[in-house]
């Protein structure tokens, strides 16, 4: 029988001995808690979650101080800690698909919901467009299509500025023999 141990807050603890009392101690209402969690999960218990990959090794360098100095400095100007600098830098070389710093993936995500904003307005004048093309409509055909255009623009802009952010990841850790 497979075991399941954990750490509670003092409070939590006693809150749940209180109401783990009347169903038969702790490990009875556990285990119903657990059965009824799967139970509710429907079909998607009978499916296996991949195990999550976990750095077991550990890899020990030798470095001189200038080289320690070096790499402090480019981990520092990248914000990240010695050991995510290196590994970041190995995944490129070995898998070629490193994710991006923590601040690069902010960026991203906030082009993308620049562009989700600006695709909303797009849609949103596109109409106004085809309700200008009826008959006894009031609206300026010529600012409308500005509106457009200018979308479009920043459309365009933001998709550059995605590409730098995912560019300038990638080519930050190629070296010069790529």
């Amino acid at each position: 029988m497979a075991f399941f141990g954990l750490r509670l807050p003092d409070d939590l603890a006693a809150r749940f001995d209180a109401r783990a009392t009347a169903a038969g101690g702790r490990s009875a209402l556990l285990r119903k808690l657990i059965d009824d969690a799967l139970e509710n999960a429907g079909d998607r218990s009978s499916e296996t979650a991949s195990p999550r990959t976990r750095t077991t090794d550990r890899l020990q360098l030798r470095l001189t101080r200038e080289d320690i100095e070096k790499l402090d400095a480019a981990a520092d100007a990248r914000g990240l800690k010695r050991t995510e600098w290196l590994v970041m830098l190995l995944r490129r070389r070995l898998h070629t698909h490193p994710l991006p710093p923590r601040a690069e993936r902010v960026q991203i995500a906030q082009s993308w919901r620049e562009l989700n904003r600006i695709g909303i307005n797009l849609n949103q004048a596109v109409h106004a467009l085809h309700a200008a093309t009826m008959v006894d409509s009031r609206l300026d055909l010529a600012r409308e299509a500005a509106r457009v255009a200018s979308f479009r623009d920043e459309v365009a802009d933001q998709l550059r500025a995605i590409g730098r952010a995912l560019k300038g990841d990638l080519s930050y850790w190629d070296t010069p023999d790529d």
